[in-house]
């Protein structure tokens, strides 16, 4: 078997803010306004990934400073990664050394350990009348209600991909097929808005044999690494390829288990042993694999993420290092499972949710919720996706937001490591993604901003009450000793099964019958306490 490493009113709302008044890190305490003194400068410790190793995260450029100014802190961020994400903070959490406020990937298993054994804080119960912007984010996530029921308060505060422009409910995941349109138009193969895993394989042998852009021995049909290959070949055909689920029959089975999952086992070792896959996809770091297509020009296309505020900037690495119209040269289309149907779990309304160490100090709680609070309003969250008011972006006489800045006589984009502010990112206090504004930001070309609204909404036309479904809550928080042990790393098991030698159905048997000790045990749970 391949050794593969583990991937895996405004002015209401500011007023409101500085008269918040600090709480108690006991659990359930009622807070104490007298707690509250902004003039105390605090240093912030906090871990999240999409940081920037090394960046100053206090006055590293003039956002950064606008808002360490404006809540007197100074913030030393820990730049994790996305290899590193779940397990250095586990380790951190499990062993009471975590900083003060980090970005928590929720898996409820350990989330629910967490809580029962006081290693997070419990948010003080009246934090919704304090923090009212929050809160209204908070509602709009469902993963912060329900989880509140189920733990007796709040102990995790969902990050909402959405609030204004949700695109569905059941809500649909973001990546979708970048596709070299002219490759495809030069070996013919047909334009369409969604394809089969099949059809995708097919488009990857063409651009294999016929290498329409003379890129020789560096070409790469299909640019993936282990996630998103997963989730290309087996999720696209399997609905629940990492979970229990309830079956039509009324009794839950297990995912790995089902024939939908070994069909898309077939479909992602077909791709790697017909060399669409690259031989090493599986040696790829973090989401680098798209650089393959946008930035070096190699690849015929990749399976990557495709929110709304992501697709500028491929298009804009496109154009800039391809040398070509990435609206005339790139297709995007959705892709489905064998069946012709899309297929997913509901993705819920969240990524990614901020804790906090069960001890941090009151001024510290207090300040940072403060900068939660300013960012869940309009100005604040315009701000984090737009940069500073009346240089980067101002109010037209409508109350609309007009962008101020223009990247090509600026010589950079905006954010990123490269950009004016590097800064610029959920890492400055967001509870708002940015997905949902850059539906209605000025900055990204409207074409693109319909082009993903119709990705979205043809998901959701795509999929089936059966195909695309909504969240089993009942399911999704249980919990047990033996569902807490049932815990798998998917991807890359099924980046090992396809990888190994033998045949892929074989294979996975056998790792059927390997996981069976710790699968069994939750299935007999879930059939004698939740079915019905």
């Amino acid at each position: 078997m391949t050794n593969l490493k583990k991937l895996v009113g405004l002015g209401t709302a500011v007023s409101m803010m500085f008269s918040i008044a600090a709480c108690s890190s006991d659990s359930g305490n009622k807070s104490d306004p007298s707690n509250n003194d902004s003039s105390k400068h605090v240093k912030l410790t906090m871990a999240s990934v999409q940081g920037i190793e090394g960046f100053n995260y206090t006055n590293g450029d003039a956002v950064a400073k606008y808002y360490s100014d404006k809540f007197n802190y100074e913030l030393d961020m820990t730049a994790l990664n996305w290899d590193n994400w779940n397990e250095r903070l586990r380790i951190w959490i499990n062993s009471g050394d975590m900083p003060d406020i980090a970005v928590y990937n929720y898996i409820h298993a350990d989330a629910a350990a967490f809580v029962e054994q006081g290693l997070v804080k419990k948010l003080p119960d009246d934090w919704k009348t304090r923090w009212p912007n929050v809160a209204k984010v908070y509602s709009k996530t469902s993963l912060g209600p329900q989880m509140e029921k189920v733990f007796g308060g709040t102990y995790f505060i969902p990050r909402a991909r959405f609030m204004a422009n949700l695109p569905g409910d059941p809500l649909p995941n973001h990546p979708s097929i970048y596709m070299r349109k002219d490759w495809a138009e030069a070996v013919g193969f047909p334009i369409k808005s969604a394809y089969t895993t099949s059809e995708i394989i097919q488009y990857g042998k063409l651009i294999k044999e016929k290498d329409p852009g003379k890129v020789g021995d560096k070409l790469i049909p299909l640019a993936e690494n282990t996630n998103h290959a997963v989730d290309l070949f087996v999720a696209r055909n399997s609905t629940h390829y990492n979970n229990f689920y309830k079956d039509k029959d009324g009794t839950y089975k297990w995912g790995g288990a089902s024939e939908d999952t070994l069909k898309g086992l077939k479909a992602f070792s077909e791709a790697y042993r017909s060399g669409v896959l690259s031989k090493d996809f599986f040696t790829v770091k973090n989401e680098e694999h798209g650089s393959y297509f946008d930035v070096k020009g190699n690849a015929g296309a990749t399976y990557f993420q495709a929110p709304t505020s992501a697709l500028q900037t491929h298009y804009n690495d496109f154009q800039a290092n391809i040398k070509l119209d990435p609206y005339q040269n790139i297709h995007m289309a959705n892709i489905l499972g064998e069946d012709g149907k899309y297929h997913q779990e509901d993705l819920i309304n969240f990524w990614g949710t901020i804790i906090f160490n069960p001890k941090i100090s009151d001024d510290k709680f207090v300040r940072y919720m403060d900068v939660l609070d300013y960012n869940a309003t309009p100005e604040g969250n315009t701000i984090t996706n737009m940069g500073l008011k009346d240089v980067d972006w101002t109010y037209e006489a409508n109350g609309k937001v007009k962008s101020l800045y223009d990247p090509v006589k600026e010589g950079k984009p905006l954010g990123g490591a490269n950009g004016k502010y590097p800064s610029n990112g959920y890492l400055l206090g967001s509870t708002i993604l940015f997905d949902d504004f850059a539906f209605d930001n000025p900055n990204s070309d409207q074409r693109l901003r319909d082009m993903s609204k119709q990705l979205y909404a043809d998901k959701t036309k795509l999929g089936t009450p059966d195909t695309f479904t909504k969240v089993d809550w009942d399911l999704y928080t249980y919990d047990s000793p033996s569902k807490r042990k049932a815990q798998i790393d998917y991807n890359t098991d099924y980046a090992n099964l396809v990888t190994m030698q033998g045949d892929i159905e074989a294979n996975w048997k056998k790792w059927i019958d390997s996981k069976m000790p710790i699968i069994k045990p939750v299935l007999d749970e879930l059939n004698s306490k939740l079915a019905k």
